[in-house]
């Protein structure tokens, strides 16, 4: 398949992950061919650490807070300095939690990507080559640093967020569903359509074209088994969970 991507006029070209956005089928051939890893997963590792850097800044924990008091039944007999203190804490708590998780999410997606396209081309009886399975990995995760670009986005724009709310940016199928229909989900197809989101999705398709190059397969093959993964990991996950699905207010992790 020919694809109207074509090099810019002098010594500049696009870069193959940026093809592969709008282009998969020519964008991750190069990809897999060329074996670089580095600049996909630092601006994976960028907008990840953006996103957390966001949502710490806007956080509020008072309401939050006072609900936790109120149901444990220490609100009455607290000051509103103990209020303050017990306030700063959680949202403590919570900017070095989003942090930490914005610095170890992407190093451990990326392994846990590789992983998982190697026992895909072992399981489907590819010859796959580690630099090209690790550089598709990389690429594959550039559509869930565009959800933290927009997450930091929707974070800066609104003057608080709580520690535990709705998504900033609903991109889980659930609340997909509800936008478009007017008719929230629920019950098990709630649960379920709230694990998969549509960036995840997204990056599982760019990783499927990757793996054909990558593993010497059959695209049709390859992608079979890339979405089949997908949804056995995101099933098992929610069902992990226990049903709950949809990410937080910073997106959560995308396997």
């Amino acid at each position: 398949m020919e694809s109207n991507v074509q090099a810019l006029p002098g010594k500049w070209a696009v870069p193959p992950p940026v093809v592969a956005l709008v282009a998969p089928d020519v964008g991750m051939e190069r990809v897999a061919r060329r074996e670089r890893v580095l600049w996909p997963f630092l601006f994976a590792l960028f907008c990840s650490l953006l996103a957390a850097a966001a949502s710490s800044y806007r956080i509020d924990a008072r309401d939050a807070t006072l609900a936790n008091l109120e149901r444990s039944g220490q609100l009455k007999t607290m000051s509103d300095r103990q209020i303050e203190d017990q306030t700063k804490d959680a949202e403590r708590s919570y900017v070095v939690k989003t942090i930490a998780v914005g610095l170890v999410r992407p190093p451990a997606k990326l392994g846990l990507i590789c992983l998982g396209l190697l026992a895909l081309s072992w399981f489907v009886r590819g010859r796959s080559k580690g630099k090209a399975v690790a550089a598709v990995a990389a690429v594959a995760m550039v559509p869930g640093a565009i959800e933290d670009l927009l997450l930091a986005g929707a974070a800066l724009g609104r003057r608080s967020i709580p520690p535990q709310g709705p998504p900033l940016v609903p991109a889980d199928f659930a609340s997909l569903w509800a936008q478009i229909s007017g008719h929230p989900l629920a019950g098990p197809a709630a649960r379920l359509l709230g694990g998969l989101d549509i960036f995840s999705l997204w990056g599982a398709m760019l990783a499927g074209y990757g793996l054909a190059v990558a593993a010497n397969l059959p695209l049709r093959r390859a992608m079979t088994a890339t979405i089949v993964g997908w949804l056995c990991v995101h099933v098992l996950l929610v069902a992990a969970a226990g049903g709950a699905g949809g990410p937080g207010p910073q997106g959560g992790p995308h396997p």
